[in-house]
């Protein structure tokens, strides 16, 4: 007799509904809750769930908050909560290929300015 045993993390979005807000980047904010836990698996089946923390990613400057993890359960359980600012502590940030929008122009750089037309990124 043998077992299939396997340790993995995984991602899952939880769905969150926000007002729409300036954040404090001066754009308008679109974000993105998700949660990353540790997960069990016997048979290819997931069994046990632990280490779950709780994330929120803002688009408009790809900065990721973790989240206060009441908040984030009630999250998990489709209860519609409101985040603060209070609930959240800053961990980093992701770096995303900017694009400028009035000449098209990419880069993965931390440009404020575009280098071909000037314009602000």
């Amino acid at each position: 007799m043998f077992f299939i045993l396997g340790i993995n993390q995984k991602r899952k979005i939880l769905d969150y509904n926000s007002k729409l807000c300036i954040h404090k980047c001066g754009k308008y904010e679109r974000i993105e809750v998700f949660m990353i836990y540790t997960v069990l698996s016997l048979f290819f089946m997931p069994t046990i769930k632990w280490n779950k923390k709780y994330y929120v990613k803002y688009y408009c400057c790809n900065e990721i908050y973790e989240l206060n993890p009441q908040i984030g359960k009630q999250l998990e359980y489709g209860n519609n909560v409101e985040i603060k600012e209070c609930d959240l502590i800053y961990y980093g940030h992701e770096n995303a290929v900017k694009k400028c929008s009035n000449c098209g122009y990419s880069t993965d750089e931390d440009f404020l300015y575009c280098p071909k037309c000037g314009n602000k990124i």
